[in-house]
């Protein structure tokens, strides 16, 4: 089946980035409760992991103008 890998590729680079952040944060959430003050640490690491990418993808969306969704103004 030819159409089957291009699929699974694309689940991959679609779901890829969100299943790493969502183990990272459960890792951390269980550190923080398994290992102590170490476990403290890496909880701040881990779980404040989304927060960031959510503050980098905004600022790097925010400085990119490519107009990609700004509406077309038609000329008369």
């Amino acid at each position: 089946m030819h159409g089957s890998s291009d699929r699974s590729r694309l689940w991959i680079r679609v779901f890829a980035a969100p299943v790493l952040l969502a183990a990272a944060t459960v890792t951390g959430l269980l550190a923080a409760l398994l290992w102590g003050a170490i476990g403290q640490y890496v909880a701040w690491v881990t779980v404040g992991a989304p927060v960031l990418v959510v503050a980098w993808v905004w600022v790097r969306c925010r400085t990119q103008k490519t107009g990609q969704f700004s509406p077309t103004i038609r000329g008369k």
